[in-house]
């Protein structure tokens, strides 16, 4: 079996490890009113960056930040996912937040995303990266309007989607 490393973490393993923290951090947030968005884990060299984006109505305060790295450290000290040292960041998803679940694209629906594939999409001319208005999220597809040309993307092929923020 084929491995592939990022950051020094195995790709598999990597998902794991975020589904894992996902499992540890969602319900926590949740204590507090907040909403988990993301979770990533990259970081240049040896040292790793696990990052954890949270959300809620009115906005993050550093307060929320602060309180969900607290809390979501002593979780990830006690069930230990990830080997070797890292660094928790907690924010904002900001105005490029990620979208991941149906949810989030439901609710985004209207906004101009950016929207990235493992690989090109025969169905889909071929294309790996889609820019344009999010019409919605059907029967796991993810809906989109690229210049006034309709795009479903399957949502299992997508790597990463972002809302992209448009500055006037």
């Amino acid at each position: 079996m084929a491995h592939f490393f990022i950051f020094g973490v195995a790709v598999g393993r990597k998902d794991e490890i975020l589904n894992k923290v996902r499992e540890i951090a969602a319900p926590l947030a949740a204590q507090e009113g907040l909403e988990l968005i993301d979770v990533e884990l990259g970081g240049p060299g040896g040292r790793q960056i696990l990052r954890i984006f949270i959300d809620k109505s009115g906005g993050v305060s550093l307060d929320d930040c602060s309180s969900i790295s607290r809390a979501v450290s002593a979780a990830l000290d006690v069930e230990d996912p990830i080997q070797g040292a890292y660094d928790l960041e907690v924010s904002s998803p900001g105005l490029d937040r990620p979208l991941r679940t149906p949810e989030h694209f439901q609710k985004f629906a209207g906004k101009r995303v950016r929207v990235r594939t493992f690989g090109p999409l025969p169905e889909c001319e071929n294309r790996k990266t889609f820019v344009g208005i999010l019409q919605g999220y059907d029967n796991e597809t993810i809906v989109l309007d690229v210049d006034g040309r309709i795009f479903r993307v399957p949502h299992a092929q997508v790597s990463k989607a972002n809302v992209d923020p448009v500055f006037e």
